[in-house]
């Protein structure tokens, strides 16, 4: 194909294919979204403490949210194939308070209804951002330093719960187990090779190898439950605030705030990542009702109770390989989702995927977001005043996580949470090192542009 024929077929967006190549286009988008979001339910039910009928409900509400949120996106946002999904960042969260919980003597129920109001005050944030054209100052805010800092540690602040499901503690009987950690290694071997080994496509869903090998692999092992087909019917509307009636925890939305935040870093990433793909020019109006619509996904996000959403940057990855930017195979798939959304037996499969697999998946995927945030770091000049915003971020941050059970009782709440929380703690002391305390204009930071034009003059 010329280049010629290729950034045509790159540039028609509004172009229909024919009936069949439409519908397999769509399937492609479908297994790809599938292959980034069928784990997380499974993992974040565990971290809530919910049971198997509960994570079935959670996946359900998931595929009809994300459906729904990219079909909204696609119709009324910035208008591009790009797919919202639950996002690593939100998840993540997720996991890091339920794990914080038990020690702030927070029950994981309540919990689950601070998040309901937590995540739904965030896309109210957004909106607000979106509709008031504020994207460009909230995210002056999360410079290289910070999300850079904000990704290592919530790397960090995960590892714990990851190695703990890939070794299967508490899965049998409370200890670690010799077959779980036979299976997770063998299902990040195979995620491992087919990221980099596999061919396009197939490096695409090498999620969704790995959870099919390491699924097929538990029923012999004994780690595979059985899927709860009877506790769901054949079609049902999701659930609306399933984990019950919302309530306020100043500490919960101020996380939550603050993730909405950080998250339009990875939207305005996804848009320019499709704009290279595509070889098109994306208006500024269609980053503010993107970051509006996404903040629409995040309001149903809290009111379905599912994890927060986030246009995904893969998805001009599928459209660079595939070489098919049509919307109207991505609105078939938006279709698709929310009709799987609407069949129970679905979410019920889902939630029997083994919990080392899924895990070790998750594991394997969350290596680039820590990557990600070294590579944050990559851009930053490194000199004395950012090694010491990076060094104390990091030390505090990863201090706090340490923190015994307990420490923190006779504190308010929001300190317990702030301090309780590596993660958050992190993220408000960077921002604040950033630009409060050590800002860049009192120690001779040069910008981007300024440091592209001194290489330049010292080649």
């Amino acid at each position: 194909m010329s280049n010629r024929a290729e950034q045509k077929l790159l540039y028609e967006l509004h172009e229909n294919p024919p009936a069949r190549r439409a519908l397999v286009y769509a399937l492609q988008w479908l297994v790809f979204t599938l292959a980034n979001s069928a784990v997380v339910p499974l993992v974040v039910g565990q971290a809530l403490g919910l049971d198997q009928a509960g994570i079935a409900g959670l996946a359900q509400r998931t595929l009809f949210f994300t459906g729904l949120a990219s079909l909204l996106q696609v119709l009324f946002g910035h208008g591009l194939p790009i797919m919202e999904g639950p996002s690593g960042m939100w998840w993540g969260v997720f996991i890091t308070l339920a794990a914080l919980a038990p020690g702030l003597g927070k029950p994981l129920a309540v919990l689950r209804t601070d998040l309901e109001l937590g995540v739904l005050v965030a896309g109210v944030v957004l909106v607000l951002v979106g509709s008031g054209r504020l994207v460009g100052s909230a995210l002056s805010l999360f410079t290289p330093a910070v999300t850079g800092s904000v990704l290592v540690l919530l790397g960090l602040q995960l590892s714990g719960t990851f190695v703990r499901g890939m070794l299967g503690v508490g899965e049998e009987g409370g200890g670690a187990s010799l077959r779980a950690a036979l299976l997770s290694v063998i299902v990040v071997a195979v995620v491992l090779w087919t990221s980099l080994k596999g061919r396009p496509f197939a490096r695409s869903i090498a999620v969704l190898i790995g959870i099919a090998v390491g699924w097929l692999l538990a029923l012999p092992m004994g780690l595979a439950p059985g899927v709860p087909w009877s506790v769901s019917g054949v079609f049902a509307l999701p659930r609306l605030f399933a984990w019950g009636t919302p309530t306020f925890d100043a500490g919960i939305v101020l996380t939550s705030v603050m993730t909405g935040l950080l998250v339009l870093s990875n939207l305005v990433a996804s848009i320019l990542a499709m704009e290279r793909t595509i070889g098109q020019k994306v208006p500024r109006q269609a980053y503010n009702r993107g970051v509006a619509l996404t903040g629409v996904a995040d309001i149903m996000a809290g009111v379905g109770a599912t994890v927060g959403f986030v246009p995904f940057s893969a998805g001009a990855a599928l459209v660079g390989m595939t070489r098919v930017a049509s919307r109207m195979p991505f609105i078939l798939f938006a279709l698709g989702m929310v009709v799987l959304g609407l069949l129970p037996p679905v979410g019920a499969f889902l939630s029997s995927i083994p919990v080392p697999v899924g895990y070790s998946v998750l594991l394997v995927s969350f290596c680039q977001m820590v990557g990600f945030g070294l590579r944050d770091y990559l851009r930053l000049q490194l000199d004395n005043r950012d090694l010491y915003i990076i060094g104390i971020t990091l030390l505090f941050g990863t201090g706090a996580m340490m923190l015994p059970a307990g420490a923190l009782a006779g504190m308010p709440a929001l300190a317990r949470y702030l301090l309780g929380n590596g993660f958050l703690t992190g993220m408000l002391l960077c921002i604040l090192l950033e630009h409060v305390f050590l800002p860049a204009k009192y120690f001779g930071a040069r910008t981007g542009a300024e440091e592209k034009k001194g290489s330049e003059l010292n080649r």
